[in-house]
């Protein structure tokens, strides 16, 4: 019976120890996504003439390491001070699924397939935007592609592929996504998680792509329970970006 009881007190720490640091995580989010997306851009705004006047890929460089950077630290810092004793991999459902296999084939399948339909949502979303006199601008990463040196494409590379999916997926899918499961339905919790991450990158024509791209990837994590797995399919949809877009440049295709 003692057992049992302290058995029962250490769950209830443990929980609250994890609901601890999934709150933690949430609020230290949400002040990288409004100081790096609100506060940052003012500032760059009266910097920009001595922006403007460094290389192309130092600017890049400036403008894309420190949010991936902070948004990494965001999540892993407070899972590192409030529960040290349990590994990273466990708190932050970083494992991979138990047939990897199987489960990294429907994945991959999956991207290959969303791909192109998110490409046609955007270009519906485009011919709406003009037919309501929306100036939809072109996403950066397309006009940064297309004239960049390859300092610049290799700084585009290391951020769109290696480094913004993992922190991204911890900060919207994981730590965003969490806090709201607690409090709505999972559906809400992922549209809510799907909204910001869409609002995040500031493009009215990739924003319907964005939602359902983020809608996706949560699912790819609800449903595997690893993170791991959309942190793989966050990275495969920004390669194949990336090298339709160098091919384009090069004109292969």
């Amino acid at each position: 019976m003692y057992n049992m009881h302290l058995q029962k007190v250490k769950k209830f720490m443990e929980e609250n120890l994890n609901q601890r640091r999934i709150r933690t995580a949430f609020l230290c989010s949400m002040g990288v996504i409004a100081f790096f997306l609100g506060f940052i851009p003012v500032i760059l705004g009266y910097a920009a003439k001595s922006l403007y006047q460094l290389p192309m890929w130092l600017q890049l460089l400036i403008l894309t390491f420190p949010l991936q950077i902070a948004y990494l630290c965001a999540v892993i810092i407070p899972a590192k001070k409030i529960q040290p004793e349990v590994p990273l991999r466990e708190q932050l459902d970083l494992a991979l699924p138990r047939n990897r296999l199987k489960t990294f084939r429907l994945v991959t399948g999956g991207v290959v397939i969303l791909y192109p339909c998110l490409s046609v949502v955007t270009l519906f979303n485009r011919k709406l935007l003009a037919l309501l006199h929306i100036k939809a601008a072109t996403q950066e990463l397309v006009t940064l592609i297309g004239s960049a040196d390859l300092p610049s494409v290799l700084v585009i590379l290391s951020a769109a592929v290696l480094l913004a999916p993992p922190g991204e997926e911890l900060v919207f899918r994981h730590a965003i996504y969490q806090q709201f499961v607690r409090i709505s339905r999972p559906a809400g919790a992922a549209c809510v998680s799907a909204l910001l991450f869409a609002l995040s990158h500031f493009n009215a024509l990739t924003f319907p792509a964005l939602f359902l791209l983020a809608l996706f990837l949560q699912f790819v994590y609800v449903r595997t329970k690893s993170l791991t797995c959309a942190i793989y399919a966050h990275i495969l949809y920004n390669a194949i970006s990336v090298i339709l877009l160098l091919l384009l440049r090069f004109g292969v295709l």
